[in-house]
Order: structure tokens, then C-alpha cells, then sequence
């Protein structure tokens, strides 16, 4: 057995009631530099630009003048099924989910409501959106063009383009007449 398997295996035995979503070492080596290059774009002081760069890296596909603001947490296992668009804007303190998986233990006892709650599903964030601060974002979402979402908002299905939605779940409250003239 290689040190590869070992190590993977060790690491999936020490789980607890987590599930372990790489399916083998590489993808594992992986998703913890992935996770390295996380918290320095999430904690250490830089420009915004550098976070974007950083979450380039892990896979996030990111336009151009993108904005990304202090602790935006973007998905740690599969970055790169997220696609934010041109000048996007993330305030700080948002959560981008592609993925959710209940614990083992109500998989086993609880089959058929467990996939019920499984779900991997991209997410795209398109051309001039506004997430404003603490925002979170589920999977299978896209929020629309030009769009704001206020502060503290839980997006669990699609935004509509040239809106302002909020809530929890976020809705579209309020229609633009006129796509916005500047960009960021």
C-alpha cells in the first residue's frame, strides 16, 4: 500500500460523521492546498484583486473587475463549479455553497430524506451583480444581471435580472426600468 492510500485512508477513518468528498489522494491533496490558498484570501489583509486572484487559482472561474470583499467563503470542494461574472461585486462575509450532504449517521437512518438534501449544483453570479454583506448563497442559484441582494439574505433559488431581492429565502422585491448606466 502506498503512502498516497494510507494516508487517505486514515484520514477518511477519522471523519466522524463527516463524509469525506475526495474520491482519492490526489483530489484530497488537492482540496487541501485549495483550502490553504482559502484562508489566505479569506483572513490575511490584501486587495481585492488578490483575493480574486486566489480564488482563480482553486478553480473559481472570475471575470473581470471582480470585487471580493474580506471573508467571502466560497465553497472548498468544488470551486470550480462556480462562475462569477464582470464586475461582480461580494461585500464580505458571504457563503458561496455548490454542495450540501447531510452527516453519515442520518444517511444511514434516514436514506430517502438524506438525498432529498444531497445536492451538488453549480452556481453563477452574473455580469454587474451586488451581494451585499453576509449573504449566503446555495446551491444551483444564479442571480441575475445587475442585480442586488441586501445584506444578510439566504439565496435558495434563481434571482431575476435587474432586480433588488432579500429575505429567506430571497425574493425579487423590487424591478429596475432601466438596466444601470456605470459599472463598479
Amino acid at each position: 500500500m502506498s503512502f498516497g492510500n494510507y494516508f487517505y485512508r486514515k484520514i477518511r477513518v477519522g471523519m466522524g460523521t463527516a463524509k469525506l468528498e475526495e474520491e482519492d489522494f490526489g483530489s484530497l491533496v488537492k482540496a487541501i492546498l485549495g483550502r490553504f490558498i482559502q484562508m489566505f484570501a479569506l483572513y490575511l489583509p490584501m486587495a481585492p484583486n488578490m483575493r480574486a486572484r486566489c480564488q482563480k487559482i482553486r478553480g473559481v472561474d472570475i471575470g473581470k473587475n471582480v470585487f471580493i470583499g474580506f471573508e467571502v467563503y466560497i465553497d472548498p470542494v468544488y470551486p470550480h463549479m462556480i462562475k462569477i461574472e464582470d464586475d461582480v461585486a461580494l461585500s464580505g462575509r458571504n457563503l458561496i455553497l455548490v454542495h450540501t450532504s447531510p452527516p453519515l449517521y442520518f444517511s444511514e437512518t434516514h436514506p430517502r430524506i438524506s438525498k432529498m438534501f444531497t445536492k451538488t449544483s453549480p452556481v453563477t453570479i452574473k455580469r454587474g451583480a451586488w451581494i451585499a454583506v453576509g449573504v449566503v448563497i446555495l446551491p444551483g442559484v444564479t442571480i441575475g444581471e445587475n442585480s442586488i441582494v441586501t445584506a444578510g439574505s439566504v439565496v435558495s433559488k434563481d434571482i431575476p435580472s435587474n432586480c433588488i431581492a432579500r429575505g429567506n429565502p430571497a425574493e425579487a422585491v423590487f424591478q429596475f426600468d432601466k438596466k444601470p448606466v456605470s459599472k463598479l
